[in-house]
């Protein structure tokens, strides 16, 4: 026998007028612009502490803890619907009515029902287009100091209730403003004085923290089609978790949200028994209106996940939902208020949920890792997401730049082991793209910070990655494997080990497992970044094979025109050699292959003969001019 669930809630229920009609005029405009709508208004329904329950087509069903919330969020989006329509040059404008109600909600098999639900529903059937009306018991919860007007439409006899209903239109006083969100702050700051008992109701909502449903219910997601993959689905539950938006009344915290998602991704990525695509394809989302459907065919997935940060000082809120995209059913979703100190206890949670969502058994070590914080100081872990997203693209400003930021972190706090790994990898870098006027004290350095990188943290894979970076500086190729092997051991699945695995193996003189550790860092994150393309061309040059590295090649870098006009000239295509080295020669005059610290990272002579006999032949000098 299934079993239900009673809760109390604040219940909205809104609905597009005259749907049916849209449809027959342009279906599929109707369709588009209806889904656009509630889009809209599911984010403004997020912002104002409330939780999507059912998307129904031209029906939108929602929970509040707080009435003031329900009509706040009412109010922004009625106000910028009728915007939107304004903007339409044809008679598809979706225009929506909305009904709020107080009382006890059902949940059974993911659904949620129950009479107050059905009143809901009655009470929004009584507004306006374009208008809200809202049960006279539920207005009473809402303190007299916002700037609501409530216009009494008298009792209401509604169809399938007995007793009259007392129901109110909701409208903004003239000349004021929608209340922001909140401030999420604890109800025992909130509610002393409150003395009627439908106060006392909602705010024991407030307190008890009504959240969203951990089980399935209805959603209008378009489903997945598996044929139309990219890749084929991995043999383990695969998903990607889309940057969370920033739903901040501050825009500046969008580095923060962005941070929560990379986090996230982190730490689902230490599950063993999950597939997790990597950051640097789900970011290529961000700031995009896209489907799921698409999300996952794009990345050849099965689940995606995707939610909400709210900063307000020192609190936040994070929403998450995960979606099933064959299914178009939603899996999981939750909501967490917490103190800002909490927030990466939040992250392992989400982890954690994901996993239990999708029926993965956590080996004996990944619950310990999963709530292992690597710092607990939010300054230093700012500063870090901004370090990394400054070297992401390894200019000579950007390294130097980050630098100094990973600096800051080591002096914020000198026990998180990002710091220092960040750090080390920086000055080794430096080293190899001849950056820096001290090669031997920044080498040594980077030695030093990756080992204490360890040291703080043995299973932070970063500070092995950044060893194998030191020691590649120092042209010591089968070291970097040996080092880099210690952070696959510890995130097997792990994009940027098996990426950097393929780089430093190319060095070491094994190209065929090199290409397929970056096979597999490819399939991580399908949407290939320039460091992803410039590592699997080197690998390919030393593996012979010159016209994948020639279709794959950046070109973007000295190094990389080096081994360009190389495999050109193996190509025997000497018109393109001659331009590519042409291309370097210009911008580098000086350039010559004597003094090319970077070509002599190849441990295997004949590898280093093989590439520096064909870049002479493109025209790229041996020695510096006049010798």
């Amino acid at each position: 026998m299934n079993q239900s669930t009673r809760k109390l809630a604040v219940i909205l229920h809104a609905d597009v007028i005259g749907s049916t009609d849209l449809v027959q005029r342009n279906e599929t405009l109707a369709h588009e612009r209806i889904r656009d709508a509630f889009k809209d208004f599911s984010k403004i329904i997020q912002a104002y502490g409330g939780s999507l329950q059912e998307l129904r087509g031209d029906a939108l069903l929602a929970t509040f803890n707080r009435a003031s919330d329900a009509v706040s969020a009412s109010l922004v989006f009625q106000n910028e619907n009728a915007h939107q329509n304004e903007t339409f040059d044809d008679d598809i404008r979706p225009e929506v009515r909305i009904g709020i109600a107080l009382g006890e909600v059902i949940i059974a098999d993911g659904t949620l029902t129950g009479p107050d639900v059905v009143l809901a529903q009655r009470i929004e059937q009584l507004a306006e287009p374009g208008g809200i009306c809202i049960q006279g018991t539920a207005s009473e919860t809402i303190p007299r100091r916002l700037n609501f007007e409530f216009v009494s439409l008298g009792k209401q006899q509604l169809k399938g209730f007995d007793n009259s209903v007392r129901v109110y239109t909701a409208k903004l006083s003239p000349g004021e403003k929608v209340p922001e969100p909140e401030p999420i702050e604890s109800i025992e700051a909130r509610s002393p004085g409150k003395k009627r008992a439908i106060m006392a109701i909602a705010l024991l909502l407030f307190a008890t923290g009504f959240i969203a449903w951990l089980q399935p219910w209805q959603t209008d997601v378009e489903r997945a089609d598996p044929d139309k993959m990219s890749y084929a689905l991995p043999d383990k539950p695969s998903i990607a978790v889309l940057p969370f938006d920033n739903i901040s009344s501050d825009k500046e915290q969008e580095y923060f949200s962005d941070g929560i998602t990379e986090d996230i991704i982190t730490d689902i990525s230490k599950i063993s028994g999950l597939f997790v695509v990597a950051r640097n394809s789900t970011f290529s989302y961000k700031g995009k209106a896209v489907k799921v459907r698409q999300v996952a065919e794009e990345l050849g997935v099965r689940y995606v996940l995707e939610g909400s940060v709210r900063r307000s000082g020192d609190q936040i809120r994070i929403t998450a939902q995960l979606i099933d995209a064959l299914t178009g059913n939603h899996v999981w979703a939750d909501r967490y208020d917490r103190n800002i100190e909490n927030v990466f206890k939040v992250q392992s949670e989400v982890a954690q949920q994901v996993a239990k969502a999708l029926a993965v058994t956590l080996k004996a070590n990944e619950n310990e890792r999963l709530f292992q914080q690597y710092t607990t100081n939010i300054d230093a872990h700012d500063v870090f997401l901004k370090a990394r997203r400054t070297v992401d693209q390894p200019s000579k400003e950007n390294i130097l730049r980050g630098e100094k930021l990973f600096k800051q972190v080591i002096e914020l706090d000198p026990d998180f082991a990002g710091g220092y790994a960040g750090l080390s990898f920086n000055y080794s870098v430096q080293v190899r793209f001849q950056y820096t006027s001290s090669p031997s004290t920044h080498l040594a350095d980077a030695f030093a910070l990756a080992k204490k990188a360890i040291e703080i943290d043995p299973s932070y894979t970063w500070g092995y990655i950044a060893l194998g970076g030191a020691h590649l500086a120092n042209v010591d190729a089968d070291a970097a494997v040996d080092a880099v092997r210690q952070a696959l051991l510890l995130e097997p699945n792990g994009y940027e080990a098996n990426l950097f695995m393929g780089f430093y193996l190319q060095f070491a003189g094994d190209a065929a497992r090199a290409v397929e550790h970056l096979q597999v860092a490819k399939r991580l994150s399908p949407v290939e970044s320039v460091r992803d393309r410039a590592f699997m061309s080197l690998a390919q040059f030393m593996n012979r094979n010159y016209a994948e590295k020639v279709r794959i090649s950046t070109g973007s870098t000295p190094n990389a025109n080096v081994v360009l006009a190389a495999a050109y000239s193996l190509l025997d295509e000497p018109d393109k050699a001659a331009e590519v080295a042409n291309k370097l020669l210009d911008a580098n005059p000086d350039f010559n292959l004597s003094q090319w610290k970077f070509g002599k990272l190849w441990k295997l002579e004949e590898n280093r003969t093989r590439l520096y006999n064909a870049a002479m032949k493109a025209g790229i000098p041996e020695f510096p001019k006049g010798q």
